[in-house]
C-alpha cells in the first residue's frame, strides 16, 4: 500500500544539499564582526604607551650606589624600603620657621653684613626689620629700585609657604607728624608703606592667602622720637612670619547655630 507524499514533503526533499552554507556564512560574518571589535578596542596609544613605560621604568630604577637584594639579581625600586612604599605626607615640602629663618639669612646674608637690615626670634617667629631708608623716600611709600630688590629676593624664599604660616607686614612712622595731600597723617602713610611691600611681595610669589598687611603709625616705637638716631629706628617696615595656632579662626565663616542664645 503506497502513500501519497503531502506537498510540504515534496518541498522539503527538492532542498538543496548545500544550505548549510547560509548558515555557515552568517557565523563567519559574525566572527569577523567579533574581531574587529576586538581589534578596535585593543588598540594602543603609542605616545600614552611611551610616557607611561618612561615613567614606569623611572620609578623602579634603583637608585645609584644601590646593590642588589641578597645576591639574587633583583634590584631594590626606588623610594621604596623593604617593599612598601614610604608615606605620602600631607607637606612634602614644608619647612619649619627655622629652616625659613635659615633661608632667610643665607638670601639676604650681603644686606645683614652691611647693617641695612636685621633679622631676629621673638618667641617663635621670625622678624626682619627693613629701615625707611632702605625702602622709600621720607614721607613717601613708594619702593625704591634697591628695596625692590631686597623684597624680590627675600619673595624668593617665602614661596610655598604651608597655609598655617603667615607673613604679617607692618608699616611704623616716627612722632613728627605728616599732613599732605596723599597722606593725611602718620596711619595712612604707614599702611600705604606695608600694602605696597606686601603688593610686591605677592607679585613675586609669595602666597596670597598667607599675607596680612598692618599699619600702626607712630603707636609703637623701638627707641626714643627725642633723638634724629631713634626717630630713623622707629621709621620701619617689619615683616613678621609666624605659625597660626590651630584655635586661630578660620576664614570660612561661622556657625550661626553657636550664637543662638535661645539654646
Amino acid at each position: 500500500m503506497f502513500l501519497k507524499k503531502t506537498q510540504k514533503e515534496e518541498d522539503s526533499s527538492r532542498t538543496s544539499p548545500d544550505r548549510y552554507l547560509i548558515t555557515y556564512a552568517d557565523l563567519v560574518t559574525l566572527l569577523l564582526g567579533l574581531f574587529v571589535i576586538l581589534y578596535v578596542s585593543a588598540r594602543v596609544d603609542e605616545e600614552r604607551y611611551k610616557e607611561f613605560a618612561k615613567a614606569f621604568s623611572d620609578y623602579f630604577k634603583p637608585q645609584k650606589g644601590q646593590e642588589d637584594v641578597h645576591g639574587t639579581g633583583l634590584e631594590p625600586f626606588q623610594g621604596v624600603r623593604k617593599g612598601i612604599p614610604e608615606p605620602v605626607l600631607p607637606f612634602p615640602d614644608r619647612r619649619s620657621l627655622k629652616e625659613i629663618q635659615s633661608d632667610i639669612v643665607k638670601t639676604l646674608d650681603s644686606y645683614i653684613k652691611k647693617g641695612e637690615l636685621t633679622i631676629e626670634t621673638r618667641g617663635p617667629n621670625i622678624v626682619i626689620t627693613l629701615p625707611e631708608k632702605l625702602l622709600f623716600q621720607s614721607g613717601k611709600a613708594e619702593i625704591e629700585k634697591e628695596g625692590e630688590v631686597v623684597l624680590e629676593n627675600l619673595a624668593a624664599t617665602l614661596q610655598g609657604l604651608a597655609k598655617d604660616q603667615e607673613v604679617a607686614v607692618d608699616g611704623h612712622t616716627d612722632s613728627d607728624p605728616i599732613k599732605s595731600f596723599r597722606y593725611p597723617s602718620n596711619w595712612h602713610l604707614s599702611v600705604a608703606r606695608a600694602v605696597n611691600v606686601a603688593y610686591l611681595l605677592i607679585s613675586k610669589g609669595v602666597p596670597e592667602h598667607s599675607v596680612v598687611v598692618r599699619g600702626f603709625g607712630d603707636q609703637r616705637p623701638v627707641a626714643d622720637n627725642s633723638t634724629p638716631e631713634g626717630k630713623a629706628k622707629n621709621r620701619r617696615v617689619e615683616i613678621t612670619i609666624s605659625e597660626q595656632k590651630p584655635n586661630v579662626p578660620n576664614t570660612k565663616g561661622y556657625d550661626a547655630n553657636e550664637f543662638d542664645t535661645k539654646k
